[in-house]
């Protein structure tokens, strides 16, 4: 099966909002086993929507529609969907009960333009909408299925979860697929692309490599004819990537980074200080912005510590004295302004108390992508102290 996305809305091409509906929906069909073509962005005109829906029915299996069914005169979506499908959109009385009901709930009257959102077609089932007044559409259009959920993040995901991914499922031919993540640290996509080889060439199962803030993500889908095959294909899979990657792999579970870090502080029943220069406190940030690290973290930053010498080192064992933690953590980074608003210089980590381990890392960059990777470095240097 090959699949379009098309996010439909004109505040995506005015660059007013970040679409990230097409990022979890190009997760979710990979998982699938679905050939993703083409992510499209398209405004609210109706001859555009309509020109490109028919090129999308023509070359694609799927169509996923997010945005464009609300109320108002510029969402259009169904209206492209019935020009397309050649077909005349009617009120689904069903459906227009569940949103008056919607606003009955909560003390309102239904608004006379929110019956536009429950049209249909002949073509099209209604996909129900628990949580907004907008109900999406399945529908068969020229051969192709064409999905249309809401643009609000919240509604889109809930109904692609129990509405739409139910149904495609049972377009897939009985095939049952089953997928993982696992993340990686202190390595880049290029080195675990290589490293990995000839498996990223193999269709099946689908191993596929993503460079993300927290390091590289590995997201490994297998196919089968039953799920006990289809786990075991998984499981032999990604026990090689395992062996190929080793200490590099750092979750397999989905946990955030700065929360595999503080579950093997807590298993190991240590607390933590930082102490950072030139960084703005990125480190200590990206940790204390965990709830998990109540506690744990007892917090510390370079600025009450400018008496001490500026060395990474020095920081963490300041940091320990000044907050009686058992572990420091010092990261500074040390440089200059460049050409073009870069700096260059080093980010120097020192991890001090009862674990030990240190790195430096050579940076010519922006100084907020400076920021970032002091706090991925000072992440990998903990976590290694750790192994």
């Amino acid at each position: 099966m090959r699949a379009y996305i098309l996010s439909i809305g004109s505040e995506l091409i005015g660059g007013h909002l970040t679409d990230t509906n097409a990022t979890f929906l190009a997760q979710e069909l990979v998982a699938k086993g679905i050939e993703l073509l083409h992510v499209v962005q398209v405004g609210d005109d109706l001859p555009r929507l309509v020109a490109t829906l028919e090129r999308a029915t023509t070359d694609a299996d799927l169509v996923v529609c997010t945005g464009g069914i609300g109320p108002t005169d510029d969402d259009l979506t169904r209206e492209a969907i019935a020009a397309v499908a050649g077909e005349t959109p009617v009120v689904d009385e069903t459906a227009l009960a569940g949103i008056r009901d919607f606003f009955v709930r909560r003390g309102m009257e239904m608004p006379a333009r929110n019956a536009k959102q429950a049209w249909i077609i002949p073509s099209a089932e209604v996909l129900p909408n628990p949580v907004g007044t907008a109900p999406g559409w399945f529908a068969r259009v020229n051969g192709s299925i064409v999905v249309a959920m809401p643009g609000v993040p919240r509604e889109m995901t809930r109904m692609w979860r129990e509405q739409v991914s139910p149904r495609l499922s049972d377009q897939s031919g009985g095939a049952i697929f089953r997928s993982t993540n696992l993340r990686t640290l202190g390595i880049g996509e290029s080195a675990v692309s290589e490293i990995l080889d000839e498996m990223t060439q193999r269709p099946w199962p689908y191993i596929g490599t993503y460079a993300k803030n927290d390091g590289v993500h590995v997201r490994v889908t297998a196919r089968a004819e039953s799920p006990e095959q289809a786990d075991a294909e998984l499981q032999e899979t990604v026990s090689e990537i395992r062996r190929r990657l080793g200490e590099y792999i750092y979750s397999d579970d989905d946990r955030s980074l700065a929360l595999v870090l503080l579950d093997s502080l807590r298993l190991r029943g240590l607390t933590v200080s930082v102490a950072e220069s030139g960084t703005a406190a990125r480190f200590g940030s990206f940790l204390l912005a965990e709830p998990a690290a109540s506690g744990l973290v007892l917090g510390i930053t370079s600025s009450a510590l400018e008496d001490e010498p500026v060395g990474a080192s020095d920081l963490a064992e300041g940091a320990c004295r000044a907050t009686g933690s058992e572990v420091g953590v010092g990261v500074v980074f040390a440089g200059a302004p460049v050409d073009y608003g870069l700096f260059e210089g080093v980010i120097e980590v020192a991890v001090t108390g009862a674990l030990q381990n240190s790195a430096s890392f050579p940076i010519r960059a922006a100084f907020i992508e400076i920021q970032r990777r002091s706090a991925m470095h000072a992440a990998d240097v903990l976590r290694r102290a750790m192994l």
